[in-house]
C-alpha cells in the first residue's frame, strides 16, 4: 500500500504513481495507491492496510506522514517503507534512502531488508525521529503556516523567530534520574539522528540501541549563535558551554500552559506534562540491504 501525501514538501507528486508502476518488482508485489485527504488520514489508511494483510505500507511524504503511518503499524507485521518526499526528510536520510528519488527508494523496496527499530511512546502519541520543545518547535509552528516550503523558507522562519518572537521556555524535565530545571532554548530527544536537511546533532544516534540521545540547551546571547550553529553542524554539542547531552530511556517534561512541542516536525501546543519512553524493536521497517548502522 502506497500512501501519498499530496501536499508535503515543495515537490508535486503527480508523477509518483507512474514511477511506482515503472519501477516496482511485479514478481514480488501487487500494490495499491491511496492519497491522503486530511490530517490524520494516513493513520486510518495504514490501519486499513494492517487489517487487510498488506506486507508493506509505504509513506510517500515527509516525516509527518511517516509519523502518522507509524502510529498504526506498531505491534503489527506490516512493515513501514519510505519514499521521502517532504521538506527535511530526516528519517529517510537517517536510513540512507535518497530524498525525492522514486527510483532509488523503490530499489530499497524491491531489494532491501526488513529490520525492527525502536519508537518512542508518549502520553500523546508515538514519535519516530525526534521530539521536544524550544526554538525548533517554535520554528516548526511558524513554518507550518508558510506557503513556501524547503530549506530557504525554513531558514527564514528561523531568522524571524530568533529576531522577533522567540521566548525561552521555563520547564522542569526528568531525564531518567536526572532533573534539569532551566530557561530552555532547546530540548530535543532523538531516536533517529536527523532534524532533516542532513542536519544531525549526534553522529551515532541509533534506531536500534534502546535509548534516546538528548540535547538540552539553556538560553544564550544571540551573538553566540554563529558559533553554536557551527558546533551543531559539526556534531559537537560538547563544545557548547550552554548545552548538555544525555542518554535516556524515559523522560518526563513538566511544562507551562503555553508549551509548544514538535513531534517529528509537527508543532502543537499542549497544556500538561509530557512523558516519553523508548519502546525497543517496536516496528518493522524496510532499509537498504547493505545498511548495518541505523
Amino acid at each position: 500500500m502506497f500512501v501519498i501525501n499530496p501536499i508535503s514538501g515543495v515537490y508535486k507528486k503527480k508523477n509518483v504513481p507512474e514511477k511506482v508502476a515503472r519501477y516496482i518488482d511485479y514478481v514480488q508485489y501487487d500494490y495499491s495507491i491511496r492519497f491522503t485527504q486530511y490530517a490524520g488520514h494516513a493513520s486510518l489508511i495504514a490501519q486499513q492496510a494492517v487489517e487487510e494483510g498488506y506486507d508493506i505500507c509505504v509513506a510517500v511524504g515527509g516525516d509527518g506522514s511517516i509519523n502518522e503511518i507509524a502510529q498504526s503499524l506498531v505491534g503489527s507485521e506490516t512493515a513501514l517503507a519510505v519514499i521521502p518526499y517532504g521538506s527535511g526528510n530526516g528519517f529517510g536520510r537517517h536510513l540512507q534512502i535518497p530524498p525525492r528519488d522514486v527510483e532509488g527508494a523503490m530499489q530499497v523496496i524491491n531489494t532491501g531488508k526488513t529490520v525492527k527499530i525502536d519508537l518512542v511512546k508518549s502520553n500523546l502519541r508515538y514519535f519516530v525521529s525526534n521530539a521536544g520543545f524550544g526554538i525548533d518547535s517554535s520554528v516548526a509552528r511558524r513554518f507550518k503556516h508558510h506557503h513556501q516550503r524547503g530549506l530557504a523558507s525554513y531558514a527564514w522562519a528561523m531568522v524571524k523567530e530568533l529576531l522577533f518572537y522567540f521566548q525561552p521556555f521555563e520547564a522542569k524535565v526528568e531525564i531518567d534520574d536526572v532533573i534539569v530545571e532551566e530557561s530552555f532554548f532547546l530540548f530535543t530527544a532523538f531516536n533517529a539522528n536527523q532534524y532533516g536537511y542532513d542536519y544531525a546533532v549526534f553522529p551515532t544516534t541509533s534506531l536500534k540501541d534502546g535509548v534516546l540521545d538528548v540535547i538540552v540547551m539553556r538560553y544564550f546571547p544571540l551573538k553566540k549563535l554563529p558559533y553554536i550553529v557551527a558546533c551543531l553542524m559539526l556534531k559537537r554539542p560538547d563544545l557548547i558551554a550552554e548545552a548538555q547531552s544525555f542518554r535516556a530511556k524515559k523522560i518526563t517534561i513538566h511544562g507551562n500552559k503555553k508549551m509548544v512541542y514538535q513531534f517529528d516536525g509537527d508543532a502543537f501546543v499542549y497544556h500538561d506534562d509530557v512523558m516519553m519512553e523508548i519502546v525497543p524493536q517496536a516496528i518493522n521497517v524496510m532499509v537498504p540491504k547493505d545498511l548495518t548502522a541505523y
